[in-house]
């Protein structure tokens, strides 16, 4: 699945995939764990989530990476927030008081361009990847981590023979295969899901079930 697939739902406005209001409980999530540092949180895939402005409330700095400039557009418009732009390489950098917002394709943002990370936060962003390129993101992610990192995933699981992505089911033996040398994970909040209130799903095949998962995962060292 290609940039230019992201980069013509938001075009068409297709965005059945963003949650308007952020997810629910995410608030509560940061409230109860103990970061150490709570300096950076950084969101691969942002759109334009209302979870950025619920991570200023925990963390000092709060950086996003975008494909769409419409989708950081819109947020910024949505949220009443001025940027200053500027530019790197081929990104394009929005930047107000608490939230930068990098413009680009996720896979070539320079770490040497960040400050360090506390939270690596995928609202569903591994689960909007097709398998083939799965592999190549999470090793981006453990690229942007210190020994200190969390990750908070959110994500899906249901039968993927049902159901083409996206979203894809990502199974545990896969975030193992990613995450387990160097994370040790906690499930946080499961939910079965009611396919009712997701009729396009059950009109593309979904029928036996579908769970989401919000895991931390925190450094084994």
């Amino acid at each position: 699945m290609e940039l230019s697939y992201w980069l013509s739902r938001w075009r068409k406005n297709k965005i059945g995939f963003h949650m308007a209001d952020g997810y629910p409980s995410l608030e509560q999530h940061l409230a109860n764990i103990s970061f150490p540092k709570q300096q950076t949180a950084l969101v691969p895939l942002c759109g334009k989530s209302r979870d950025l402005i619920t991570l200023t409330h925990h963390f000092n700095k709060v950086v996003g990476i975008e494909i769409s400039e419409k989708a950081i557009k819109e947020f910024l418009h949505e949220q009443n927030l001025n940027a200053t732009e500027s530019s790197f390489a081929d990104f394009k950098i929005f930047k107000t008081d608490s939230i930068t917002l990098w413009c680009g394709d996720f896979m070539k943002l320079p770490a040497h361009k960040l400050p360090a990370i506390d939270l690596i936060y995928d609202k569903a962003a591994l689960v909007a990847l097709p398998p083939e390129k799965r592999p190549e993101y999470a090793e981006k992610l453990l690229s942007l981590c210190s020994d200190s990192t969390f990750i908070m995933l959110h994500h899906f699981t249901y039968n993927q023979d049902e159901m083409p992505g996206p979203p894809f089911s990502v199974s545990d033996q896969e975030l193992n295969a990613y995450f387990r040398d160097k994370f040790k994970a906690e499930i946080l909040e499961k939910n079965e899901l009611d396919l009712n209130r997701f009729i396009k799903f059950k009109y593309r095949g979904l029928k036996s079930g579908l769970m989401e998962r919000f895991i931390l995962f925190t450094s084994k060292i």
